[in-house]
């Protein structure tokens, strides 16, 4: 008989839950100690948002220029973010943050941003700028440059709560970060996890349901997250390489071996768009996508051969 264990804390504005059936013998609570205190780890040194020089990404963003050294989970999250940057040819890019606090201030303020601040922004974008030295410095080649992981943070954690529960032995749970989820063994021991891909236009529906087990899967989109300006309504995710805010997928919902990759591309793919997004699933190994476009009212919707939505 497996035991039940089941519980969500706050993390990086969202949240993180853990849900696992395990064997009596072994020593739940010590398991899931370990895991809440990795999670505050990531929360520490992965906080874009954070106020004080405590964590690693925040003496990153204020120190970069002159060269940080961080600890191996930020090293390892930036390091890979990189080779996503390079496989999207910059569709995917974690520097791109001067941009996403430039249209954030602008939604706050109600009007676009002006010529000027928008391409003192932009010009502190770029991945090529990151600069790695092993074992875990890290250098921004461009003062002002600041690096977002909002985006890999969240499948990060799920993995690493993942890796937690594997090495002790527990074959069945979820975790899920916000967002996005990994996944291992089945529901309860018996059934595979049933995830929900949220209905992008109604809160209230979902668009229907996907069964997955060892896997994760992650959604993006700008149906709950995005800026108003003027009568516009701009999404959150912003477009490393124009600039802009992404306009045309409205929900992106990605399968992949890790909830870290499954974030990544997810983000990719929104820059992307429906039909180049799609293509970029199909050359990537144990990848599966399903986008949902709007243009100009018209609905149109995306996904490779292997995605099974029921």
């Amino acid at each position: 008989m497996l035991l039940k264990y089941d519980e969500t804390k706050p993390y990086l504005g969202a949240y993180v839950r853990i849900h696992c059936y395990y064997d009596a013998k072994i020593d739940i609570s010590n398991v899931i100690q370990q895991c809440w205190e990795k999670v505050e780890q990531v929360q520490l040194h992965m906080n874009v948002y954070a106020k004080t020089l405590e964590g690693d990404l925040s003496k990153l963003n204020v120190d970069g220029f002159k060269g940080v050294k961080v600890n191996k989970d930020l090293y390892g999250v930036i390091k890979e973010s990189i080779e996503y940057s390079k496989l999207t040819n910059g569709a995917y890019d974690i520097t791109a943050y001067p941009l996403v606090e430039l249209w954030k201030n602008a939604g706050l303020q109600g009007k676009l941003p002006d010529e000027e601040s928008f391409n003192l922004a932009k010009d502190k974008v770029g991945y090529q700028n990151l600069f790695l030295v092993e074992p875990n410095l890290v250098y921004f080649l461009r003062k002002g440059m600041k690096v977002d992981l909002g985006s890999p943070a969240s499948g990060f954690v799920c993995d690493a709560v993942g890796k937690i529960l594997d090495k002790n032995r527990i074959k069945h749970f979820l975790v899920d970060g916000g967002g996005e989820i990994f996944c291992r063994g089945s529901d309860q021991g018996q059934k595979p996890w049933v995830i929900g891909v949220q209905d992008p236009f109604d809160k209230d529906k979902l668009h229907g349901v996907v069964l997955l087990k060892d896997k994760g899967i992650s959604t993006s989109g700008n149906y709950e997250k995005f800026y108003t300006i003027g009568q516009e309504r701009f999404s959150h995710i912003i477009d490393p390489i124009s600039g802009f805010p992404q306009k045309d997928a409205v929900s992106v919902t990605v399968i992949a071996d890790t909830g870290q990759a499954a974030n990544e591309i997810s983000t990719a793919i929104s820059v992307l768009g429906g039909p180049k997004g799609i293509s970029l699933a199909n050359s990537l190994k144990n990848v599966e996508a399903l986008v949902i476009e709007k243009k100009e009212e018209k609905v149109t919707l995306y996904q490779t051969k292997g995605f099974s939505l029921i």
